[in-house]
């Protein structure tokens, strides 16, 4: 798979690292989820993998929709994309192996949405994470609103959900939603 916002490379004993790329802050707009979801079929497909590491190449993990690339779409093409974003999403959860989200600096929106995809969710100790949709009077469309609340309760959910609230990664800790908090210095390797 060749892209410039993502790279897919193999390591020892199964490991897949899917690092995304596209500064600022890995803004899901079309190129990214293009490239997320052609580098998803090539992991579907690779019978050597045994576990895959999402992770950013810059200091955000995704700060979820890109809104200024959305702003220029039609309502036609905005109800195209919810779904090929959702689709990613989807298509990491139902990975045959598992998925683990190194987050680092924002998770927000979808990018929150695709670390709750991964099984689970290692977080930098600077790291944010959140639903942010509902601020800006939207929906989380690429399945948090199910996920969530299966990983951390119907009330945190609800909490996370209502509030659009930017949540640090010990209260995500407190919350149920990430597994560990690590240094920042120390999230690639653990």
């Amino acid at each position: 798979m060749s892209s410039p916002c993502v790279r897919l490379e193999s390591r020892e004993n199964g490991v897949r690292v899917l690092t995304m790329d596209k500064p600022p802050v890995n803004a899901l707009g079309r190129e990214l989820v293009d490239a997320l979801g052609s580098a998803f079929v090539e992991l579907r497909e690779d019978s050597e993998a045994r576990c895959l590491v999402v992770r950013s190449g810059g200091s955000h993990f995704c700060a979820g929709a890109d809104l200024k690339e959305r702003r220029g779409m039609t309502e036609v093409e905005v109800r195209a994309f919810v779904p090929q974003l959702a689709a990613v999403c989807k298509a990491t959860a139902a990975l045959p192996f598992p998925t683990i989200a190194a987050v680092r600096g924002t998770a927000a929106g979808g990018g929150c949405e695709l670390a709750l995809a991964c099984d689970l969710r290692v977080l930098a100790d600077d790291a944010r994470i959140g639903l942010r949709e509902t601020a800006l009077a939207i929906l989380p469309g690429a399945g948090g609103t199910c996920r969530l609340p299966r990983i951390a309760g119907m009330a945190v959910a609800k909490r996370w959900i209502f509030t659009a609230e930017l949540f640090t990664a010990d209260e995500a800790l407190r919350d149920g939603v990430a597994e560990a908090v690590v240094p920042s210095d120390h999230l690639d390797d653990a």
